[in-house]
């Protein structure tokens, strides 16, 4: 039984600090406006916490946060259950989704890719309209 506990508590562990680890801003329709006006480059990620092929993409957007090439690229994590009304007029029905916006415009998405390489060169894309 101890051994079960110890177990449970590391994928807890595990767990937590994954999502920790995040430096995502929580989407908000207001935050998400602003950034549209001032032509700021985007990413909105559609996530569900449950959802594996969500982590799997998250993990690669984290990654890419570290880089000093994606600085001026706002990062933000959307509920497709919570936000829905919001996501509606960016054609979102679904989770697993990567939007980017550069110039106050949806400039490419990404529908269930967890490729690093293909979500790297979109956000890339974004970045250098940053001039990142």
């Amino acid at each position: 039984m101890r051994r079960l506990l110890a177990v449970a508590a590391a994928l807890i562990a595990v767990t937590y600090s994954t999502f920790a680890a995040a430096e995502f801003v929580t989407f908000e329709k207001a935050k998400f406006d602003a950034l549209m006006k001032s032509n700021a480059p985007v990413v909105v990620h559609t996530h569900e916490w449950w959802c594996s092929t969500c982590r799997a993409q998250a993990k690669v957007l984290e990654d890419l946060q570290k880089d000093s090439k994606f600085s001026k690229v706002t990062m933000l994590r959307a509920s497709t259950s919570a936000d829905r009304e919001t996501l509606a007029p960016m054609k979102v029905t679904t989770r697993s989704i990567i939007l980017v916006f550069a110039g106050g415009k949806e400039i490419g998405r990404l529908d269930w890719v967890t490729d690093a390489a293909q979500i790297r060169a979109l956000v890339e894309k974004a970045a250098a309209q940053a001039g990142g």
